[in-house]
């Protein structure tokens, strides 16, 4: 019986991970920023300058404007972003 319900406890535990998207780390040269019309969403368009694919960069929404307003063009930045199957990544942290 013990032995089910910790087999239990840990299958919830994966499911409920693998929902929850994937959290990156990593250098960010930041290369445009933008906002939709209604000015309710805040992005940038970035890329990682150690990979080797610099030539694509991805979006990143920006759920807080007074962050995006400190964030500039043209300047590599620390971040931790995460991502959730085909949607836009979210900022979760940004360091100069």
């Amino acid at each position: 019986m013990k032995r089910t319900f910790g087999l239990f406890i840990i299958l919830f535990t994966l499911l409920l991970a693998s929902c929850a998207g994937v959290s990156i780390a990593s250098s960010l040269m930041v290369i445009e920023k933008g906002y939709s019309s209604d000015n309710n969403e805040h992005c940038i368009m970035a890329y990682d300058p150690n990979n080797h694919n610099k030539e694509e960069p991805f979006k990143i929404v920006i759920q807080e404007k007074m962050v995006w307003n400190l964030i500039e063009k043209d300047i590599e930045y620390f971040a931790r972003y995460s991502k959730n199957g085909d949607s836009p990544s979210v900022l979760e942290d940004i360091q100069y």
